[in-house]
């Protein structure tokens, strides 16, 4: 593998779903104070929030006090969908009420084991007490039967005008049924922080709409290509209904026909088409919608591009294949920093019971399979080039692939992964650390972020560059007295 140089073109890959993006946020930090020169930011999944902030110098965003991480819990993200949750309430009143005749037996058990002590003070009061409370039943079985019935029938009633709404908004039933979580409150955060960094001199405090923080978004990034802090943008979400990845790309002219032609068949959009803009916060918000968990992003393709005037929908990108890596190549990168918060060394989750858990444990695994998958391809695929390739005119070993006749050139790959991680991708709670006890939360995991990125990559990869070498000496010979 070929050394780190700053004249090479670097792209920085976000990878990973859930609480991952914290550790995004804490590398990002690292490389913004660092001052390290990156071209290309490429989101997957969560990684979209920090390539889209990455995108737009707008970093700050996401790590700083008031950033889209900064005091995250599980209620800042997510909540139980209103119809959902007025249908838990119900069913526990009813439930209430029904086992209320039970708890009075049981008090009433007690109570009885009291009548001699009673008696012995009052004597008769206990047992005339006893007996108005035998005649309660009598008297009370009306109000019992109204309390139990109220609940179930108020239910009733919800759920015929729920059924009539979805019936006039032209709605299937089955869409509204999809998931347990909605993601309004991560989403209106998310919308907030983007609006912020994209509405330029505008003094609304929030978009009229989505497609108009898109536009904007999409404008700002576009104009301000190549200036300093603005990079080439490609963001990645799963298409269920293509069966594959959907990109969005933001390109310089030069580098559209080659991402284009290396993606195939592939799908993907130029956000600076007619239209495609409008898909840009659908995109981004896939990094709050892991699957079966909060709703999916439905979007409907604009005509001139592939899939035109269709409606599919949009999750997580950790679904699809692949985790950015193959893009980042696709554009001509000559380095790649991959940013995943998969660890090195696998490690017992420190809960393993329930609903919850279990999509936990399922959006991990999706999550290091498409992590070590690209980088171990990307690392035979530089082993091809080192042993079968030639040497081009500017030095750099190129081998041609005989299946598909793609050109293929040496490159550099750095990844800054964890050693352990004690925060599954849904524990945005934080978890207890079975063996320190220590609880962790997201904000550990930002500050992690930022450690690995200075022991990984800035002060081993960037501070050992030739040309910071180079320059450190030529300081040093300036810095020399010189005896005349």
């Amino acid at each position: 593998m070929q050394d780190y140089s700053p004249k090479r073109r670097t792209a920085l890959v976000f990878t990973g779903c859930g609480a991952s993006g914290a550790y995004h946020a804490g590398v990002l930090k690292a490389l913004d104070e660092s001052g390290v020169k990156l071209d290309l930011v490429v989101g997957s999944g969560v990684g979209t929030l920090a390539a889209a902030f990455a995108a737009v110098a707008g970093g700050a965003k996401l790590y700083g006090d008031a950033g889209f991480w900064s005091g995250l819990r599980w209620g800042s993200v997510y909540r139980l969908r209103p119809a959902l949750k007025t249908l838990l309430t119900l069913l526990g009143l009813a439930l209430g009420v029904f086992l209320l005749p039970l708890g009075l037996a049981l008090g009433l058990g007690v109570v009885s084991l009291l009548v001699p002590v009673v008696n012995l003070f009052q004597p008769g009061f206990a047992t005339r007490a006893l007996g108005v409370v035998a005649q309660a039943p009598a008297v009370l079985r009306q109000p019992y039967l109204l309390a139990l019935t109220a609940p179930i029938f108020v239910l009733c009633v919800i759920a015929t005008a729920w059924c009539l709404q979805l019936i006039r908004q032209g709605r299937r039933l089955p869409e509204s049924l999809e998931s347990a979580y909605a993601a309004e409150p991560g989403l209106a955060r998310l919308r907030r922080l983007l609006w912020e960094v994209a509405r330029g001199p505008t003094l609304s405090t929030a978009p009229d709409s989505e497609h108009d923080l898109a536009k904007r978004y999409v404008s700002l990034a576009g104009e301000n290509l190549g200036q300093p802090g603005f990079r080439e943008l490609i963001l990645r979400a799963a298409d269920l209904d293509a069966g594959g990845a959907l990109c969005l790309a933001l390109l310089h002219e030069d580098r559209r026909g080659a991402f284009a032609a290396a993606r195939g068949a592939a799908a993907s959009l130029d956000l600076r088409a007619p239209g495609a803009e409008g898909l840009f916060f659908d995109v981004v918000a896939t990094a709050l919608a892991p699957p079966l968990l909060a709703p999916l992003r439905r979007v409907s393709f604009p005509r001139g591009g592939p899939f035109a005037g269709q409606t599919h929908r949009l999750a997580d990108a950790t679904l699809a294949a692949g985790c950015g890596l193959a893009e980042a190549l696709a554009t001509g990168a000559e380095q790649v920093v991959v940013v995943t918060a998969v660890p090195e060394a696998v490690a017992l989750p420190p809960r393993r019971r329930g609903l919850r858990p279990l999509a936990d444990g399922a959006l991990a695994l999706l999550e290091r399979q498409a992590v070590d998958r690209e980088i171990q391809a990307a690392e035979q695929l530089n082993r091809l080039v080192e042993t079968l390739g030639l040497r081009g005119a500017d030095g750099r070993r190129e081998w041609v692939d005989p299946a598909t006749g793609r050109r293929h050139r040496a490159f550099g790959l750095y990844v800054i992964r964890p050693e352990r991680r004690g925060i599954g991708p849904l524990e945005l709670d934080g978890a207890r650390d079975p063996a320190s006890e220590v609880l962790e939360t997201p904000a550990d995991l930002i500050e992690l972020g930022y450690r690995d990125a200075y022991r990984l990559f800035v002060e081993p990869v960037v501070g050992a560059a030739p040309e910071s070498a180079r320059s450190a000496a030529a300081e040093a010979e300036e810095g020399q007295p010189v005896e005349l």
